[in-house]
């Protein structure tokens, strides 16, 4: 079915006006043959807290079309009954039961779940799978839009009680001329991470505690304070590479629970492991459940 543009615009504007209020009222976008796309079918695939724009609803209302028509011949041609289909079906079947269970009872892990103490004594026992490929820089960042205010920040950061203050007073003033544009606290780069080039030069140049002078870039001034400075090969400092631990360790726990949880539903079932042709290697299995 072909809609006109003046049609599809209307509805297009219907759907995104009332995705925008939440309402439940439903309204057909498109058809193929006794088949309708409704505006709630839309507003199920996409995030709507910030409504859905008319191109998003064009381009999903086309693609349903095309979609719809290939499957309605696929089914007039008796495709969707075929062998094939029907074991692929069974397969997907299978596997999203098994992700379904899994989800459930197995991997309820989550980085969030893995406390800094676990993740801390992993590092002590692995500190040689953590050295260093490239050298690493620990800095925090205040950037200007102008080179005095900056400079007055580095003096204030040197002088008065230290950085985190100098950063307070600098968000406090709101004069909208040379303020604080953003900041960055203690945060790990690399020689291609860091940009402008230059921020990586006068960064690895300071000694650890050490302000910088303002560096000129083209978004702005940039003083830099050199929390830390590591070389390849080194071990790094914990904090560079907690998130990694921890997700290492939810893979392991979930691995862990998955072999435990086989161990439980094995005893409820009856299994037998066959292996034939095998000379030195038969395995031949036998288990009634419980």
């Amino acid at each position: 079915m072909k809609l006109s543009a003046v049609s599809l615009t209307f509805i297009c504007a219907v759907v995104v006006s009332s995705c925008s209020r939440h309402t439940e009222q439903t309204h057909e976008i498109a058809r193929v043959d006794d088949e309708t796309l409704t505006s709630e079918k839309i507003h199920g695939q996409f995030d709507t807290t910030a409504g859905i724009s008319e191109m998003q609803v064009r381009m999903f209302a086309r693609q349903w079309v095309n979609s719809e028509i290939l499957y309605q011949e696929a089914k007039r041609q008796g495709l969707d009954h075929s062998d094939a289909v029907l074991k692929n079906l069974e397969d997907a079947r299978r596997n999203l039961a098994i992700n379904a269970l899994l989800e459930k009872e197995v991997f309820t892990d989550i980085p969030q779940s893995i406390s800094k103490q676990e993740a801390t004594i992993y590092f002590r026992n692995h500190l040689e799978e953590f050295a260093l490929r490239d050298d690493i820089v620990q800095i925090s960042l205040a950037v200007f839009s102008e080179r005095v205010p900056a400079a007055s920040f580095r003096e204030a950061a040197l002088q008065g009680e230290g950085w985190e203050v100098a950063v307070a007073a600098s968000q406090a003033r709101h004069n909208g001329k040379g303020t604080l544009i953003t900041k960055t606290d203690s945060a790990f780069y690399t020689r291609s991470t860091l940009f402008p080039a230059r921020l990586w030069t006068v960064s690895a140049a300071l000694g650890v505690g050490e302000v910088s002078f303002p560096v000129k870039t083209s978004v702005g001034y940039f003083v830099i304070l050199l929390l830390g400075n590591f070389q390849r090969g080194a071990t790094p400092p914990m904090e560079y590479v907690e998130n990694a631990i921890k997700a290492r360790l939810v893979m392991q726990h979930r691995q862990e629970r998955l072999t435990e949880y086989l161990e439980t539903a094995r005893k409820k079932h009856t299994v037998q492991i066959n292996l034939t042709g095998v000379t030195s290697d038969r395995d031949s299995l036998a288990q009634t459940g419980e």
